[in-house]
């Protein structure tokens, strides 16, 4: 599910941008070695960071106070260890706090980092295919796109996580996240209770 919900969120955001002209597609290039090193780095930082951030962080917060309260501090941790990163916005700020959120929901209803890791897995190695640059940094892209007027609207040059559409899709997706999950956590009680 993380990675199906990655993908899709990156998928719609680089066909609505494009729809909406915001960039002007160039060229596919597709290099082997660089897509399977992409795909080790983008997995290296997955696991490490949701094992610091949502596995020892966001699980020693929740053992002292409210899991949300927890969930909360926890993101704005992430996004300050991402505030060097280059061409850093307000709105990439919000993003990555966000990001934050969404990652850490899932793992207050179950404590497995499954979904977290697949999810941030996927929603950076299929932002930087599409061609946006990840949180600031340039990477490896099949797909290459030029953008005339860098703006909140396209990210510009912090990538598709310094855009207004990013934080709309993020907020959906916490939205239906929290739904499920809560969801899913309440039929489990209501088996374990049977």
């Amino acid at each position: 599910m993380g990675l199906i919900a990655g993908v899709a969120i990156m998928a719609l955001g680089y066909f609505a941008l494009d729809i909406s002209n915001e960039f002007q597609f160039v060229k596919t290039d597709y290099e082997g070695g660089e897509f399977f090193l992409t795909i080790l780095v983008f997995l290296l930082v997955s696991v490490s960071e949701e094992m610091l951030f949502r596995g020892y962080v966001l699980r020693n917060l929740m053992g002292s106070m409210n899991k949300f309260l927890a969930l909360i501090i926890s993101a704005i941790l992430f996004a300050l260890l991402h505030a060097a990163n280059p061409n850093l916005s307000l709105v990439g700020n919000i993003n990555l706090f966000l990001a934050g959120i969404l990652l850490g929901l899932p793992y207050i209803y179950t404590k497995n980092l499954m979904f977290p890791i697949a999810f941030h897995f996927s929603w950076n190695f299929f932002q930087s295919i599409f061609g946006f640059n990840v949180s600031g940094l340039d990477s490896y892209s099949m797909l290459t796109f030029q953008i005339s007027d860098k703006n909140i609207w396209n990210g510009g040059d912090f990538g598709f996580e310094g855009s207004i559409l990013a934080i709309f899709l993020q907020m959906v997706s916490i939205y239906f996240c929290f739904v499920y999950f809560k969801n899913l956590k309440g039929k489990e009680n209501g088996i374990l209770s049977n």
